[in-house]
């Protein structure tokens, strides 16, 4: 489901929601990447280039997906996006070297980059808690990321707490005998 009062500027409404298919995930994907929170680690230094490489390198120009859902943003926070069962991950490394130097009145420091190499982490969610695990981020922010990636077979739960939450009740028997 895509909740749209998380992305007003997509979906161009204040509120409103929508609930895509039967339950299944049809032909659709979600492809992430994170970073952690000291902004003088390389991940999160070279985030925009990880955002060139798996927006428009990857999904634009190789893998022709053009499209977001309705009313989703087709880049953005997490927080900001359509609940899903899972998201595809790509993880940045850089190889550089820093000099320091003091002239006996200041400090100079250089860095030189000499690789910049994009991979394939699998899940979004097992290399955020990755990150927890490396001290990089909290579980705090780990489990807001589980809340829009709720893991398999879990689609369900998650529409039916939202759905609570809007003071409806989800009964999925009756939304597929009604679709036939």
């Amino acid at each position: 489901y895509m909740d749209f009062s998380k992305s007003r500027q997509s979906s161009h409404v204040r509120d409103g929601y929508s609930i895509y298919g039967d339950g299944s995930e049809g032909n659709f994907a979600c492809h992430g990447f994170a970073w952690g929170n000291d902004s003088g680690y390389n991940d999160a230094a070279f985030k925009g280039n990880t955002l060139f490489d798996v927006a428009m390198k990857n999904e634009l120009y190789t893998n022709k997906k053009v499209e977001e859902l309705p009313g989703a943003p087709m880049c953005g926070c997490i927080e900001n996006m359509p609940v899903v069962t899972r998201a595809d991950c790509t993880t940045t490394t850089v190889t550089q070297t820093v000099s320091i130097s003091f002239d006996s009145i200041e400090f100079f420091a250089e860095s030189t980059v000499t690789n910049v190499q994009h991979t394939d982490c699998a899940d979004l969610t097992t290399h955020y808690a990755q990150l927890v695990d490396e001290g990089k981020a909290t579980s705090t922010e780990l489990q807001k990321l589980k809340k829009h990636v709720v893991g398999d077979g879990m689609c369900g739960a998650a529409l039916y707490d939202f759905l609570d939450s809007k003071g409806f009740v989800y009964t999925p028997h009756l939304a597929a005998s009604s679709s036939t």
